[in-house]
């Protein structure tokens, strides 16, 4: 009798413990959740715009077919109109990119779009066309034109500045030499110039560093062919696991952490954000025409005569988009004017890694070439 009521007690102090641990984790979950949405909160009022003549909305708008994604964001209409082309390709930002326009929605209205395969803009249109079939190169210029068309015609404005980011450069290069009557400037952020070519390039640094430091190189040196014969989505993010490490960046931004905490999230950014986490096979298949045309695409087949004013902003430690193809392609061109800035220390997303430096050089090109 006495043994039983021992047993009793010693299964009740375990199951006690349990109950208590489950206790402080669904208290720290709970806490958690608060902390970010009290962050949320915070960020969303010292960001949202109420200037009498500003915007500050999430619309979506007809373009070639489908209804499209747009983040509008100025304190006065009146300022020119930048629109921001993001990078993967399929890689939406407009949820984060508070963290560098707040330095300068003062001076200008910004138009961050979601194109055509991707983000808000892919969870809307997903019931007529599921497989993204009319996502490619030819149909975002398409796209694209009909956005200038659209920002031309509701902010009364004769033309727009154009800032490409990493894959967003090639779109934003192509337009710019198709477009230069619709076009104050062009902007290239990591500019890309050959995709195929820079992996090459960047991945030769790094087994040369690993070699100099004596590291053993054979998981790399199988990465790379593994890339040279299937040049893929997940070869080349195989292969920049292993070069990355020998090209670190100083001070590069948690962009998980600007997802969570931006007042600007919501449920599909959340949902597209985390689909090549769950699977990137599955996700490269969803815009397997856009990432076979980044693996081949070169815009020094675009053309190297511009009309309007261009320039380049990069990183210095940028071996997504290296430094070296940038220089060698802005030494290449001709413009009316241009300009060359590279941000030392910084990767190839200096506008979230050192926002307030990166909005103040765009500013200053911007200002010399809209003079």
């Amino acid at each position: 009798m006495n043994r039983r009521k021992k047993n009793n007690k010693k299964k009740f102090g375990f199951g006690s413990i349990i109950k208590g641990i489950k206790r402080i984790l669904l208290s720290v979950i709970i806490a958690a959740v608060l902390f970010v949405f009290i962050i949320r909160g915070i960020l969303y009022f010292s960001n949202h715009i109420t200037t009498p003549n500003g915007v500050d909305e999430s619309i979506y708008v007809p373009l070639d077919g489908q209804e499209q994604y747009l983040l509008i964001r100025g304190e006065d209409v009146n300022n020119p109109v930048i629109i921001w082309l993001h990078g993967g390709p399929s890689g939406p930002d407009a949820f984060m990119n508070y963290r560098f326009q707040r330095y300068l929605v003062g001076q200008y209205t910004f138009v961050n779009w979601d194109q055509r395969g991707c983000g808000r803009t892919y969870f809307r249109n997903r019931k007529i066309d599921p497989n993204n079939q009319t996502a490619n190169f030819e149909q975002a210029q398409v796209d694209l034109d009909e956005l200038v068309n659209y920002v031309l015609d509701r902010f009364d404005k004769e033309k727009v500045i154009l800032v490409g980011h990493s894959y967003g450069s090639v779109l934003g290069s192509r337009y710019t030499l198709s477009h230069p009557d619709k076009v104050a400037a062009y902007i290239g952020i990591g500019q890309a110039v050959a995709i195929s070519e820079s992996e090459i390039y960047s991945y030769e640094d790094a087994l040369e560093k690993a070699k100099a430091q004596g590291d053993d190189t054979t998981d790399m040196e199988a990465a790379y062919r593994a890339f040279s014969e299937h040049l893929t989505l997940p070869t080349l993010m195989h292969l920049r696991s292993h070069t990355l490490p020998y090209h670190p960046v100083e001070n590069e931004a948690n962009r998980i952490w600007l997802g969570i905490i931006s007042p600007y999230m919501w449920l599909n950014d959340v949902r597209w954000f985390f689909k090549p986490v769950a699977s990137l096979e599955k996700y490269t298949a969803l815009n397997q025409q856009l990432f076979d045309f980044s693996a081949t695409a070169d815009v020094r087949d675009y053309g190297l005569e511009y009309q309007v004013p261009v320039g380049f902003i990069s990183g210095s430690e940028d071996w997504f988009t290296p430094v070296k193809y940038a220089e060698d392609y802005y030494n290449m061109i001709s413009a009316p004017k241009k300009d060359f800035v590279l941000l030392d220390g910084l990767g190839h997303a200096p506008n979230y890694d050192s926002p307030e430096e990166f909005c103040r050089e765009l500013d200053t090109m911007l200002d010399s070439f809209l003079k």
